[in-house]
């Protein structure tokens, strides 16, 4: 082989490798990841302008390649998936359509561990956290925005938020217990949510809104900044879902109840934490309002 032939091969070796370095690099450097708050059963409360249909329009806007949601794992399309809150569900039901990829990311404490903690829960700590918890959201319903994503997702919310639970709550051990492991918890959540999401470009963390500013924490350390969108979509107030999302959540009803009673068998730790919650009422709630 002559020499130019040699420095001809080498420079086709090197096209073939280094571009795909770079190409992995720039695909690193173009992820963007979001953070979208959810509020769970006032979904369906006409007063918060933000309806589950709502949640899967501001998501759609964003043009998601994955979506994080609140559900562990384990639960995911098995016989637990009720406990978790219904747009986990919901979301995991439209993904197919709405082109996203939906992958289950939380983590939770076992019951007895909490539930221990709860009933330790320092009595100053307690009424700090009860008298923000009583007037939280009637100061949303009176502040006049069009939407409550408007308030929840605002900086000064946000910082409300985290310092409640970084001055008040995870300023006490057993409080931070009581409240599942807050930090560890949120730090799973963001380890969880990457591993499974990798190689995505667009990512979208959905979970309570209380989870905003410590996902958002754990995502900053690790060097990823991440974004809170603002609204983008006007709110309807539509309950209506899908006979695909109602047969989900009925199944998932039964479910409960059968495990409530007894006659689908779980760990002891799931029994606890769905005989303990209203998560039997939340779903019926879900599919009254939207059938």
């Amino acid at each position: 082989m002559s020499v130019t032939a040699i420095f001809c091969f080498l420079g086709l070796l090197a096209a073939a490798i280094f571009p795909q370095e770079t190409g992995q690099k720039e695909s690193a450097d173009r992820q963007e990841i979001f953070i979208i708050g959810t509020i769970h059963s006032m979904h369906f409360n006409p007063d918060y302008h933000y309806s589950i249909n709502d949640l899967l329009a501001q998501i759609i806007a964003l043009k998601p390649d994955v979506v994080c949601g609140e559900i562990v794992p384990e639960a995911f399309d098995r016989a637990t998936e009720g406990y978790f809150p219904p747009e986990a569900a919901f979301l995991a039901e439209m993904a197919s359509l709405a082109n996203y990829r939906f992958v289950a990311v939380d983590w939770r404490l076992d019951y007895a561990t909490q539930a221990k903690a709860d009933s330790s829960y320092p009595e100053p700590v307690k009424e700090q956290v009860a008298s923000f918890a009583g007037t939280y959201f009637a100061r949303m319903k009176e502040s006049g925005s069009q939407s409550v994503y408007d308030d929840i997702h605002s900086e000064l919310n946000i910082a409300v938020i985290d310092s409640v639970f970084e001055k008040i709550i995870g300023a006490d051990p057993v409080a931070e217990t009581a409240h599942g492991n807050w930090h560890e918890r949120n730090r799973r959540i963001v380890e969880n949510g990457l591993a499974a999401a990798k190689g995505a470009k667009r990512i979208v963390f959905v979970f309570g809104s209380d989870h905003i500013p410590q996902i958002r924490r754990q995502l900053k350390d690790l060097g990823v900044e991440p974004k809170v969108p603002e609204r983008l979509f006007e709110s309807g107030n539509d309950f209506k879902v899908p006979d695909a999302v109602l047969k989900r959540w009925r199944r998932n009803l039964e479910n409960l109840k059968l495990i409530r009673d007894r006659k689908i068998p779980v760990t002891d730790d799931y029994y606890q934490k769905i005989a303990n919650s209203r998560r039997i009422q939340e779903l019926e709630l879900a599919i009254q309002k939207s059938s």
